[in-house]
């Protein structure tokens, strides 16, 4: 009878960032071990909090699968004579797999006919499987950071203290890092007056939710963060305001908690007088608090009001004496904000740009003085004309890394620099332009407001990624100290939007030529251009990947270039679209267009040459003249679509060519033995291959 699985790692506290990747792991690795196993189940949950990784799977069979395995021995010939009596052949084969002669049987194969052994084996006891298993799933999962904490030298993300593994009412027996499976598990901290928790014996896995709620435990994290979403609203809505609440604040919350309480603090209002994007950072991103806000209409902050609200882990037993504390803590780090705040506003922002002299960009590669001037230069080349306004922009864009308030909070990197410019009287442009080069950023990847915050936006990923790849200074494994795959991908995603079409090399050849007149070119630039390149093209691939494009597509698309980012989206969503939506005849028409390609790719490893132009004169069959007229009528069409970006339209425009390319290789010897013949069909099919190079190497893709 089918019982449910239930196996719960009991930890010390882990990271909340630690917490979906390896729920999202245990269930993956349990799924296919399952499978591996032979053991057919239900439905897989998996459950945390930051004490406890769970899985449950309802169903699970109490025994695996029986598997019929068939072994081939000796050909028939062989092991029977001409009267059909075994030989010692097969005597000796039967001996070997465990059988009777009697039992070989005789099958045909590719190769002839064989004799074969089959055996049964029947499955063993999910219970026996199970402990054998589970140890390597737990061993699996792996963590950003892990901690090595007894003698057996198991890394984990925190200790290992516990671990419930039950299936039905039975315990799965198994031990990792001197921790022995159990049917015990604990409640919330400090209940009951044990630092652990209550001491939890569970009957069976299907009392294990109700069993913890009991001792104050919400185990499933998704009604959790809803608990503490309905509870921060309610909360914020009994002081008339309106939370914020940021789904990234709101999913780190939900696993620093097991059992959610939501308490409302207090600060004095003179400190309102601080600019809101100060007092948002200190609560949201240092104290995990939610703000209160009049109102937040259309994504804007309405006026802050003088309150925040926290989420407790379980009611304290005495609320008022943890609000206090918190509200301690948080009108200490407001203090700290408003002193920084008021030193800086001593001085404009201008000021602060001489002291970027005495930052550091990367060591060895100057400072974000020397940076600042590389990105007038090159901000003003990529915008493609004079502009005061970027030149000012880009002068001011890194000044706040100057000030005191950055300093101690540098989330607020280019927040506090137009708030200071603002402050100063700057232009919205420019202090939108200071705070937006820094953008896209996570969680939400918002673009640039103006056009001279997107040139600086760029230019600024553009010297980074160039500067550090002339150095050799390139990303490996997990190692990315300078966080260039970041820099890459924000920067794939700008020019994807860019106002205007921009091309990816010479966007690079600007940067590397912008560094080498300011003397920070080390090597060839085409040595670090080339390995650039590569790098971007394996950030495409991902970002690609992430919207659903199948990977021989990506391939096929990414190998005939990227250099226009925006239409490289544009081929690959085309193309997965056609795939998706009419996979026959878009199977059937890649295979035409393949046959062009491949005919021409084992010409040119026979060494053959194509001629520039068709000559008409040379071709004598009807089926390549019509061919080549089909070609030319569309070629106008198809252009205007490419230029378009309406790469579905483009790709439809070359399916008129199918019926004629199939004719014409029905018909027409191409490798004619006459070598201006030869060229010439040759040529007439290079033509229509740079139409499809437009689009991807249609070879790539799988039919």
């Amino acid at each position: 009878m089918p019982r449910t699985l239930l196996l719960e790692i009991g930890t010390e506290e882990m990271p909340a960032r630690f917490m979906m990747p390896a729920l999202g792991q245990l269930k993956e690795l349990l799924k296919e071990t399952l499978t591996q196993l032979r053991l057919d189940h239900g439905q897989i949950r998996t459950i945390g909090t930051p004490r406890r990784l769970t899985a449950i799977v309802s169903d699970v069979a109490d025994a695996q699968l029986p598997v019929v395995r068939e072994i081939r021995g000796p050909a028939k010939n062989i092991a029977f004579d001409a009267e059909g009596k075994p030989t010692k052949a097969a005597e000796g084969f039967a001996r070997a797999q465990g059988v009777a002669v009697s039992d070989l049987v005789v099958k045909a194969t590719e190769k002839g006919e064989f004799v074969f052994a089959v055996k049964r084996e029947e499955g063993r006891p999910a219970i026996e499987v199970l402990a054998e298993a589970l140890p390597q799933v737990l061993r699996s999962i792996s963590f950003p950071k892990t901690m090595r904490w007894e003698e057996s030298g198991l890394r984990f993300g925190r200790p290992i203290r516990w671990i419930v593994a039950l299936l039905g009412d039975e315990v799965i027996p198994f031990e990792i890092a001197g921790v022995k499976s159990d049917r015990v598990t604990y409640g919330r901290r400090f209940t009951e007056g044990q630092s652990i928790g209550k001491k939890i014996v569970l009957k069976s896995a299907n009392g294990y939710e109700s069993a913890l709620e009991e001792a104050h435990v919400i185990v499933d994290h998704e009604r959790r963060r809803e608990l503490i979403k309905s509870q921060v609203q309610n909360a914020a809505q009994s002081l008339g305001g309106v939370a914020l609440m940021p789904d990234e604040l709101l999913d780190e919350v939900t696993f620093l908690v097991e059992e959610p309480v939501a308490l409302v603090g207090h600060f004095d209002e003179r400190y309102l007088d601080l600019p809101a994007e100060v007092l948002v950072t200190v609560m949201q991103h240092h104290q995990r608090y939610f703000p209160v806000a009049k109102s937040v209409e259309r994504g804007m902050l309405g006026s802050l009001m003088p309150y925040f609200v926290f989420v407790s882990n379980g009611m304290p037993k005495n609320p008022n004496l943890v609000i206090q504390g918190n509200e301690k803590v948080v009108t200490a780090r407001f203090e700290d904000a408003r002193f920084y705040f008021t030193e800086d506003r001593k001085h404009r922002l201008a000021e602060f740009v001489l002291k970027l002299n005495e930052i550091v960009f990367i060591e060895g590669l100057g400072t974000m003085a020397d940076k600042t001037e590389r990105l007038k230069r090159l901000s003003m080349e990529l915008y493609g004309g004079l502009s005061p306004t970027l030149i000012h922009a880009a002068e001011l864009c890194k000044a706040d890394l100057a000030t005191r308030l950055v300093n101690e909070f540098t989330e607020l990197q280019g927040v506090i620099g137009r708030v200071y410019a603002l402050l100063d009287g700057e232009p919205i442009e420019v202090a939108e332009a200071i705070e937006d080069h820094y953008k896209p950023s996570p969680p939400d990847f918002e673009l640039p407001r103006n056009e001279i915050g997107f040139w600086l936006a760029v230019a600024d990923r553009l010297d980074t990624l160039c500067v550090c790849f002339d150095r050799n200074l390139i990303p490996t494994g997990s190692h990315d100290p300078f966080g260039l795959r970041r820099a890459a991908t924000t920067l794939l995603i700008l020019l994807r939007n860019a106002p205007r079409t921009v091309s990816v090399s010479e966007c690079i050849d600007a940067a590397l030529k912008t560094l080498s007149d300011t003397g920070m070119v080390q090597r060839e630039k085409s040595e670090a251009k080339v390995k650039l390149l590569e790098f971007l093209r394996e950030r495409l691939d991902g970002l690609l990947e992430a919207e659903g494009i199948d990977h021989d597509i990506r391939q096929a698309i990414l190998t005939v270039g990227f250099d226009n980012v925006a239409a490289a989206f544009e081929r690959a969503k085309a193309l997965q679209e056609l795939r998706n939506k009419r996979s026959e005849w878009f199977n059937e028409t890649v295979i035409t267009f393949t046959r062009v390609t491949n005919i021409l790719a084992q010409a040119r490893q026979k060494g053959e040459t194509f001629e520039d132009k068709v000559k008409c004169e040379l071709l004598q069959i009807d089926a390549e003249r019509e061919l080549n007229e089909l070609a030319a009528q569309i070629f106008p069409q198809f252009t205007e679509k490419v230029q378009q970006r309406d790469f579905l339209a483009a790709f439809e425009t070359l399916s008129t060519l199918v019926p004629t390319i199939n004719r014409f290789f029905d018909e027409v010897l191409v490798m004619h033995e006459d070598p201006q013949i030869r060229r010439n069909r040759l040529a007439l099919l290079r033509q229509i291959e740079l139409l499809l190079l437009t689009i991807a190497d249609f070879r790539l893709v799988q039919t």
